[in-house]
């Protein structure tokens, strides 16, 4: 009997069965009776269409004919529909043997709900965080609105405070004692420095709007930045070494105001008594170019690190050293329109290295 020739498979982990050309069980393994949720003496003998109606018309038996027909090895993962409603996932490997089809079985059940549940998982956190970046676009859009009407609407009062204290000095500076126009020069100031910070957020809130993709010769970009700041180079007897730059697509108004300000910052925070140095230079990786701006300026104390790409964040005093804390924001903000990050290295007294990084394929 095939029962007894094929018995050496009884208590093995993987499910074995053999059809016969009638499609009828022959041989049942226990692994297959506890798959299959019948008994052995409830398939032996059977058809499998008598035990699972239906089956006829399924993917794996058409596999099985195919097998039983050509006498070929067929393998497939079979998702199989119970009776009883419930559903299994089996890895099966068919073989044709003297008595039949011999079909080996593994069950993946748990291995494709795993799977399901992992690619369910994904495709509920993909929507959450396609919904929070609309949320945040949608807020940032805002926030740059509410920043271009309010620097774009203070510039007028300021102007207008500005025109008052021109004419109080100009018609009635004689009617005035010193102490009222040193109280104006104050004024005057400080009506300046709130027109460079407007000024300032406006063009923060203006960044990206408008812009263009270009290929860009960075060597020719820097070159043209270097000369337009040649008078401050000149009077500082700075030496500034620039490495072979890369021609890449880039927003190149917005990538000159990044090299502008870094190399502008690099000039202004020197070390008293020593001769400034900068190199800028460029290294490709594999999804980006990184390129640095390296000096052997003042440096900055670590715990400043995240603080200096904040908007209107200064570590020094005006008296000390002149800006509007906006500039490495907006370098940080360029930056991350190329799908990029910008980081920096320093040693306080030992220089800073400004490194950021423009994605390859930034569309």
């Amino acid at each position: 009997m095939p029962q007894d020739k094929y018995s050496v498979f009884d208590e093995i982990i993987e499910g074995v069965q053999i059809v016969d050309s009638d499609w009828r069980y022959v041989y049942v393994n226990n692994t297959v009776a506890l798959h299959g949720k019948y008994s052995k003496q409830e398939l032996l003998g059977y058809t499998m269409m008598e035990k699972y109606p239906g089956i006829e018309t399924t993917e794996m038996f058409a596999s099985l004919k195919q097998c039983m027909t050509d006498r070929k090895h067929v393998q497939m993962i079979n998702e199989f529909n119970f009776p009883d409603g419930s559903t299994g996932y089996f890895e099966l490997r068919m073989d044709p043997v003297t008595d039949g089809v011999l079909i080996l079985s593994f069950d993946v059940t748990k291995q494709k709900q795993a799977e399901y549940f992992l690619q369910h998982s994904n495709a509920l956190l993909e929507e959450k965080v396609k919904v929070r970046t609309a949320e945040l676009t949608a807020k940032n859009r805002e926030l740059e609105q509410f920043a271009y009407i309010a620097s774009h609407d203070l510039q007028e009062p300021i102007r207008t405070v500005a025109n008052y204290i021109g004419v109080l000095k100009e018609d009635y500076s004689d009617q005035l004692d010193e102490i009222a126009l040193k109280y104006l020069d104050v004024m005057n100031r400080a009506n300046h420095r709130m027109s460079q910070l407007t000024s300032a957020l406006l063009d923060y809130s203006r960044l990206g709007r408008d812009r263009e993709i270009k290929t860009v010769d960075f060597s020719k970009l820097v070159k043209e930045v270097i000369d337009d700041l040649s008078q401050v180079i000149t009077s500082s007897a700075a030496k500034i070494t620039v490495e072979q730059l890369p021609t890449i697509n880039a927003y190149e108004v917005e990538m000159r105001q990044v090299f502008q300000n870094l190399l502008t910052n690099a000039l202004k925070f020197k070390k008293k008594k020593s001769a400034i140095a900068i190199n800028i230079s460029c290294k490709e990786k594999e999804e980006a170019w990184q390129f640095s701006i390296q000096d052997n300026g003042i440096g900055i104390d670590k715990i400043h690190f995240d603080r200096i790409f904040e908007i209107f964040q200064r570590l020094h005093q005006r008296d000390q050293y002149e800006g509007n804390g906006i500039g490495l924001a907006n370098c940080k903000k360029i930056i991350e329109l190329h799908r990029g990050h910008m980081t920096v290295e320093s040693v306080v007294g030992e220089g800073s290295t400004f490194s950021f990084t423009i994605a390859k394929n930034i569309k």
